[in-house]
């Protein structure tokens, strides 16, 4: 339920518009569970860089 409401903010909407579609699916994933971004990219059949990546991008994205 945190997770809806968190996603029903404006801000984060905003800031996951800015990624690609893997990138949105890795993110909701990680931010639903308590895997690291890691083990999160593995899961998803992706290399471990994929994770970090992902992080650099809404670190930046939720700094406008």
């Amino acid at each position: 339920m945190a997770l809806f409401a968190e996603l029903a903010d404006s801000r984060l909407l905003a800031v996951l518009r800015g990624l690609g579609a893997t990138e949105q699916a890795l993110a909701r994933v990680r931010a639903g569970g308590g895997e690291t971004r890691v083990q999160t990219a593995l899961n998803a059949g992706l290399p471990a860089e994929f994770g970090e990546r992902v992080r650099r991008q809404l670190k930046r994205l939720g700094g406008r």
